[in-house]
């Protein structure tokens, strides 16, 4: 489907959803500055899909210099933010935690990363992205809350698809969620402040079901077999796994294998009388 009309559905439901976009107060604001055009935001956020993600320069919360191709080989789910702001960015980081939480438990906590990147570089330098870390109750692993020069910020907003403005509210921004691959180029988008587990679970898993390469040849087919077993419970509302198909495999397997030695040897000694017999 072309990205143009891909936008004008994108626009259509989220104008009817009302979830998109978000207007904020915080951080330093121009009183005369435009808004945010939903319309270009939209269009900018799908034709970021496919493209690849540059190494960007950033700071992790401790203030230690980090770069994005540190997660190359996983899947990573970059949230922009600011510390700054009031509701939306806190709702979307709590609501998302819960959703990473669940993933982790289904997938393998190192199966995949999560980084939520300060975008208000006047403020969200990484004592604030540590302390609005905390204030979330983020303690997952494998998650990193980061900061950036401004240049660094903006190329990494534009080649993630997310796009912000100061307003005379604040900020208006894009409620976004993008979901990059492990050869670091942008896979899907993902819109609203809140996350249905399957709609974020399910391109994940596709992801992880592509190439564990990178794992040692026992752990990555270990992996395969619990990625294959993992299924969206539709009566829960999550993941579970179930490993009856492979154990009655090995059942199966376990009744086969005397059999077949024992038709084998009957063969052979069926032929070897034959063969005297002649």
């Amino acid at each position: 489907m072309p990205a143009m009309r891909l936008a004008a559905l994108f626009l259509t439901t989220l104008a009817m959803s009302g979830l998109a976009f978000a207007g904020e107060a915080g951080g330093s604001v121009a009183a005369d500055a435009a808004g945010l055009d939903e319309a270009t935001a939209m269009r900018n956020s799908t034709q970021a899909v496919g493209g690849l993600v540059g190494d960007y320069p950033l700071l992790d919360r401790e203030g230690r210099p980090m770069g994005f191709s540190r997660y190359r080989g996983k899947p990573v789910l970059v949230s922009f933010i600011f510390t700054k702001c009031p509701q939306t960015c806190p709702v979307t980081t709590r609501n998302l935690s819960r959703a990473v939480r669940a993933l982790q438990e289904a997938f393998g906590a190192d199966s995949f990363a999560v980084l939520s990147v300060g975008f208000d570089t006047g403020s969200d330098t990484p004592e604030a992205m540590r302390s609005f870390a905390r204030r979330q109750g983020v303690a997952l692993p494998n998650w990193e809350f980061a900061s950036g020069d401004a240049a660094s910020i903006a190329a990494f907003a534009r080649a993630t698809g997310f796009s912000y403005s100061v307003s005379p509210a604040g900020y208006d921004h894009i409620s976004q969620l993008t979901i990059v691959d492990a050869d670091g180029r942008v896979y899907q988008q993902l819109y609203g402040d809140d996350f249905e587990l399957r709609a974020l679970g399910d391109p994940l898993k596709r992801l992880l079901g592509r190439d564990p390469a990178h794992y040692p040849l026992w752990q990555g087919i270990g992996r395969r077999i619990r990625l294959y077993c993992t299924t969206f419970d539709t009566s829960t509302g999550r993941y579970r796994t179930d490993y009856s198909f492979f154990v009655s495999m090995l059942i199966s397997a376990a009744m086969i294998l005397p059999f077949g030695y024992w038709l084998t040897r009957e063969l052979r000694r069926v032929w070897g009388t034959a063969g005297r017999e002649v």
